[in-house]
């Protein structure tokens, strides 16, 4: 909006956009998007992060619908794969991949990765991916859509026991729920040769 207003120009086809009608901001101004309970408020407040309310997502619309939006596309959110274990953190927003993942780095060799923020003490309460299963991450991708307007890099996770059925049925799962679209679907397999992960362990499929 802001370089809407400087420049004086949106993108092509605003005027028939949800943004000019200010349907777009209905969700916002309509839903309650403030955390639920006490240990997610506790996340944000540690955090430093402020979530918008109705009167800021009102004031946002009357100046979206004033001025416009420069750019049609705003959001997407990218595998981060390897950056995420410099910036200890998960990939897209999966869950953790494995409590300690192994990577075979170049010249390094094996590079050792820990969940972030795992201890001694919180070992036990956590999940990895495949433990979680498809359908709980397909439904957190599958509200997190509601908010992105491009797509969400999201990998499916299953033991080397699946079978395509396995696969099939999540792959229909996740279209009716209004996934965008699936990047990857990993296998974890009991017995590796060597540690190297190159990607997309299932392209045999």
């Amino acid at each position: 909006m802001m370089m809407a207003r400087e420049r004086g120009k949106t993108f092509a086809g605003f005027k028939q956009s949800r943004y000019a009608s200010g349907e777009y901001f209905e969700q916002y101004l309509q839903g309650d998007w403030q955390p639920k309970t006490d240990t997610v408020r506790a996340l944000f407040a540690r955090s430093g992060i402020t979530l918008p309310g109705r009167e800021m997502w009102a004031r946002l619309r009357d100046e979206v619908m004033r001025y416009g939006i420069y750019n049609q596309n705003l959001q997407a959110v990218p595998p981060t794969g390897s950056i995420s274990y410099i910036n200890h953190a998960t990939s897209s927003i999966h869950p953790i991949v494995s409590k300690i993942e192994i990577r075979k780095e170049g010249k390094t060799g094996r590079v050792y990765y820990p969940a972030p923020f795992m201890t001694n003490e919180n070992l036990d309460m956590y999940q990895d991916a495949y433990e979680i299963g498809p359908e709980k991450i397909i439904d957190t991708y599958a509200e997190a859509t509601r908010h992105v307007d491009q797509g969400l890099s999201l990998t499916l996770f299953f033991p080397d026991t699946a079978t395509t059925r396995d696969i099939n049925k999540a792959q229909i799962y996740a279209w009716r729920k209004g996934i965008k679209t699936l990047y990857y679907i990993r296998l974890r397999q009991l017995a590796l040769e060597g540690t190297e992960i190159e990607g997309c362990v299932s392209c045999a499929l």
